[in-house]
């Protein structure tokens, strides 16, 4: 199929909720599927910016995403920098394993200048910078990140975060102006990095499995909004991901001032079209694991042309559910694209 448009153009064109001549679609949400894919974890990376850059991309334009996100394993990194012990597991994401902050006094403690002249986190942006040159334009780059509220739990410790809901607002507060100032200055530092079309917002703590609607519209809500305006400045649209299902909250997301949400695969996608009317753009959903792990390719267009059909519209973007697994073999990613790609054909 012929276009007149690149792939970066479709996409920033499905933020400005205009007609396009294709679905854009992306493949993964800031995760670490390229490196599993080239068999090359990412600690081992974190002094090589050029080739965890190249491996990234490469992987990328091999099943013509057009959507990549940057940032893989940021959370992780900046809250090392601030004294947390992370560990690398052979199949996975960084993940945090102690906790920043588990009081008022903890949060005063905590010094945010300092994150961003740490090794690992210039690595970030390094990796960004050379992904923005292998690029050339050609596709859409986001910065991928955190919520305020997601970025509290992963500080407190979200079992502890959650019951200090209830128990001890004060704190909840307090730590939600961090991590909003936390947040605001990672997108910040990375958006100096000239070349970068957008902004990804992963806020997985704020779902329907973990929050209820009252507390997500208390807390979660108006650390988005905050986020948002914080970043309008770079004049830069904005894809928020929640997982699990988020349908009974999604009313509220325009709130946000957004431009976009990508749904879980728990969502159903002609309700979250009926809610959203137009009004905020819808990206996602196709199973991450029972899909596109699980399945054949002939079977993943199959489920990938289900999906489509039900939730095409103006400001669609096709993307998984949720990250994928180290164990998603590449052909069933390739199909994922290609059957998105074709659906207008």
């Amino acid at each position: 199929m012929s276009l007149s448009k690149t792939s970066r153009e479709i996409v920033l064109d499905t933020f400005k909720m205009k007609k396009t001549e294709r679905i854009p679609v992306g493949v993964c949400l800031g995760g670490s599927w390229p490196f599993f894919i080239e068999g090359e974890p990412l600690e081992g990376l974190l002094h090589y910016p050029e080739k965890a850059a190249r491996i990234f991309y490469e992987v990328n334009e091999r099943v013509d995403a057009d959507f990549i996100t940057v940032g893989t394993g940021a959370t992780a990194l900046i809250l090392e920098g601030m004294g947390a012990e992370i560990s690398f597991p052979k199949d996975g994401a960084p993940s945090i394993e102690s906790i920043l902050a588990g009081s008022k006094s903890d949060i005063d403690r905590l010094d945010i200048s300092r994150v961003f002249k740490t090794e690992r986190v210039q690595w970030l942006k390094a990796v960004a910078e050379e992904t923005i040159k292998l690029n050339r334009c050609r596709r859409a780059l986001f910065v991928s990140g955190r919520a305020p509220f997601t970025l509290a739990g992963q500080l407190a410790g979200l079992e502890s975060f959650t019951k200090s809901l209830y128990k001890d607002k004060q704190f909840v507060k307090r730590l939600l102006e961090f991590t909003l100032e936390l947040s605001s200055s990672y997108y910040e530092f990375m958006l100096g990095a000239d070349g970068l079309d957008g902004i990804f917002i992963a806020d997985p703590s704020a779902s329907g499995d973990v929050l209820s609607v009252r507390h997500f519209e208390e807390f979660a809500v108006p650390g988005l909004k905050s986020l948002g305006e914080r970043l309008v400045q770079f004049k830069k649209p904005s894809l928020l991901h929640i997982c699990g299902n988020i349908t009974n909250r999604l009313h509220l997301l325009p709130h946000t001032g957004l431009d976009m949400i990508s749904v879980d695969s728990k969502v159903d996608m002609r309700k979250a079209r009926e809610i959203l009317s137009g009004r905020m753009g819808l990206a996602g959903n196709v199973h991450p694991v029972f899909v596109l792990e699980d399945l054949s390719s002939s079977e993943v267009a199959e489920k990938t042309r289900q999906c489509i059909a039900v939730a095409e519209g103006v400001g669609f973007m096709l993307l998984p559910g949720c990250d994928l697994s180290s164990r998603t073999p590449e052909e069933n990613v390739a199909a994922f694209v290609k059957t998105g790609h074709e659906w207008a054909a």
